[in-house]
């Protein structure tokens, strides 16, 4: 009973850490096999050996998989825009690549979760929960040591396995639990929290179990792309704070883009949105307020543009003191001394203001609703989307 204690008590402490953000060389990966071996003197067959004998037993040990991936991570843009290019193309992916979209959707889930509407979507960790079903269906799972404990750690908790020893929890037990999260997040009756650090379970099934068939691996997984690349881009925005996007052609200096059309400008009860374009496929809403001073708020870049617009779409106006808090922005419904709402907003990051009258804010949901049916607009937005995933 104590050392399973002391099992769950283990997991719990890995789970609380936090990705590695630092994504070390290959050469690194050496060195680090080195270190290890160097504090640990031994490898499996028991005997002490020297700390150069060890590291090398072990690099030869390690899956050319392992050694990719690491590979992969010393410029991870680049690498993430050649697995799009293959996914485009119809190419199966290797399992490092997989692990890669895994890893930074691990990243993307974690990210921009200091609030529930800041957090990813039901949809979405449904899907990923899903893929990894699929994958975990067609692994080569280790036999002595199981991670089936580690993936239901990460999960709502469940009353069988609570009274279970780590050590007897079966592959059954988590396929249950993962099926009936799935269920969960799948019911609009039943949003409870989110279990985000779940999303973990992929990127550790394929980086830490071995598969067959690499070729089923990625027609098990080609279901769940869409959901996977936009939680990857995500993660690798949250990371890098740069959308996946190749760069330019020739000389940055002397290279010009091919010219793009204006995006059409909108106005509705005396305010205006207009839509500039900016660097490669960026554009940003500024929006012109009525009144003789003429102020004019900009939402700067994709991501406050994604919050802000969910935000117009998600706060209940019928509710009074309804709130709506996000990574970037806050806004709540007030009431007025004549008992008529209003809507307070705030940009969390400046700390600017507004008080709306109802049918400004109304004005302001129409302005942005009516931009978004514009073709070129919703081209450029679906280009965005795919550079900066899910917001």
């Amino acid at each position: 009973m104590q050392r399973s204690a002391q099992i769950r008590a283990l997991v719990y402490q890995r789970l609380r850490k936090p990705l590695n953000n630092n994504i070390a060389p290959l050469q690194q990966v050496v060195s680090d096999v080195q270190s290890a071996a160097e504090n640990a003197g031994i490898v499996k067959t028991g005997k002490t050996v020297s700390t150069s004998e060890a590291a090398k037993q072990l690099l030869e040990s390690a899956r050319d998989d392992r050694l990719e991936l690491a590979n992969l991570l010393t410029e991870p843009t680049d690498s993430l825009l050649n697995i799009r290019g293959k996914a485009e193309a119809h190419l199966p992916l290797t399992q490092a690549e997989w692990s890669l979209v895994a890893y930074y959707c691990a990243k993307g889930a974690e990210s921009f979760a200091s609030t529930e509407q800041g957090q990813l979507s039901y949809e979405s960790l449904a899907d990923i929960l899903e893929a990894f079903l699929a994958a975990y269906a067609i692994a080569l799972r280790k036999k002595k040591v199981s991670l089936d404990f580690f993936y239901l750690m990460t999960l709502p908790e469940d009353k069988q396995v609570a009274t279970k020893d780590p050590n007897a929890v079966s592959s059954e037990d988590l396929r249950r639990v993962v099926t009936r999260t799935i269920q969960m997040l799948r019911d609009p009756a039943q949003k409870r929290r989110r279990p985000l650090l779940a999303v973990r379970n992929l990127y550790t099934l394929l980086d830490e179990e071995k598969f067959s068939n690499i070729e089923r691996l990625s027609d098990v997984l080609w279901p769940h792309w869409n959901t996977l690349w936009r939680v990857c881009a995500r993660g690798h925005y949250a990371v890098h704070r740069k959308p996946l996007r190749p760069k330019p052609i020739g000389d940055e200096d002397d290279f010009e883009g091919p010219m793009q059309r204006g995006l059409p400008s909108q106005e509705e009860g005396g305010y205006r949105l207009d839509l500039v374009r900016e660097e490669g496929n960026d554009f940003s809403p500024y929006l012109h307020f009525p009144g003789p001073l003429a102020p004019r708020y900009p939402v700067n870049g994709y991501a406050r543009t994604a919050e802000f617009r969910r935000m117009l779409e998600g706060l209940d106006l019928t509710r009074p003191l309804a709130q709506w808090k996000g990574h970037y922005f806050y806004a709540h419904v007030g009431i007025t001394e004549n008992q008529e709402f209003d809507v307070n907003f705030c940009a969390c990051d400046n700390g600017v203001s507004f008080v709306f009258p109802m049918e400004h804010w109304k004005s302001i949901q129409n302005l942005f609703r009516r931009a978004w049916q514009s073709p070129d607009v919703m081209q450029a937005w679906d280009t965005l989307a795919l550079e900066y995933g899910e917001m």
